[in-house]
């Protein structure tokens, strides 16, 4: 019988020169280039001195910005006008379709064509402004969710509470910008569903209910844009709670300034 040494041996003579590296070279062949152990180095003090630059900033964004954002917000839904309309402000008047009515098919196409429904400015108002403060909003929380990720320390033992909590701020800040892109989903589903009521109108100019359904949708999703407001005040708050209440676990997750020194490496 063959030994098992033998047997490896005979299976593959030359594995020592298989490539297990991609399939086209990432970086070409540079003569005289800087080992690996210089240029990990460089690397280090590159990373750090970005991830010191970043730190910065989240503070910032968290003592300064935050406040600001909680006081502007909350003066915008309590006294700005556009926020603070009355119910028959909140959807335009609609022009007359009498005159569509008892028409041939081809002939109320005709006409209706010759119809401008205006849009609701008072909600493409509202929008503009509450879409700036989600795209703002969305901003801060990505630099504050990559530097939580930098800020976990290398994979060890035990002592992994401070861990946890960063996992769980990241998850808290992930979920708060997906609310904020679902939110600029619906304010296009807003306007599809307006445009398709629009048409229904144009179509069927004898059915009131139509224009009634058209003045309840321009109500209801304003009443709901408006409170918006209000939502990205206390979703302002809350994440200035968790940041500030867990900023020396965020930093130091497993306690000790050496640990904070040692995370990238």
């Amino acid at each position: 019988m063959t030994a098992p040494s033998a047997q490896v041996d005979n299976l593959g003579p030359h594995l020592e020169k298989l490539s297990l590296g991609p399939k086209s070279k990432i970086f070409p062949e540079i003569p005289n280039s800087p080992s690996w152990t210089d240029t990990r180095k460089k690397l280090r003090r590159q990373m750090k001195g970005m991830i010191g630059n970043l730190e910065k900033e989240c503070y910032r964004i968290i003592f300064d910005i935050f406040p600001e954002k909680i006081q502007l917000l909350d003066n915008m839904y309590k006294t700005q006008k556009e926020f603070n309309l009355k119910r028959d402000e909140m959807s335009p008047p609609l022009p007359s379709f009498s005159e569509l009515a008892g028409l041939s098919d081809d002939d109320r196409q005709k006409k209706a064509s010759t119809i401008t429904v205006p849009a609701n400015a008072v909600m493409n108002k509202l929008v503009g402004i509450l879409q700036k403060e989600i795209l703002e909003m969305s901003e801060m929380i990505n630099s504050l969710s990559i530097w939580v990720r930098l800020n976990v320390p290398r994979m060890a033992d035990g002592n992994n509470f401070g861990v946890e909590v960063q996992e769980e701020i990241s998850k808290v800040l992930e979920s708060t910008e997906e609310a904020g892109y679902e939110v600029l989903d619906s304010f296009a589903s807003y306007n599809q569903a307006r445009a398709g009521l629009i048409a229904k109108l144009l179509k069927n100019p004898n059915i009131v209910d139509y224009q009634v359904a058209l003045k309840e949708l321009d109500e209801k999703t304003y009443i709901k844009t408006s409170l918006l407001a209000c939502e990205l005040r206390n979703d302002y708050i809350t994440l200035y709670d968790m940041l500030a209440k867990n900023l020396e676990t965020l930093v130091t997750p497993r306690g000790g300034e050496d640990e904070k020194l040692a995370r990238m490496y």
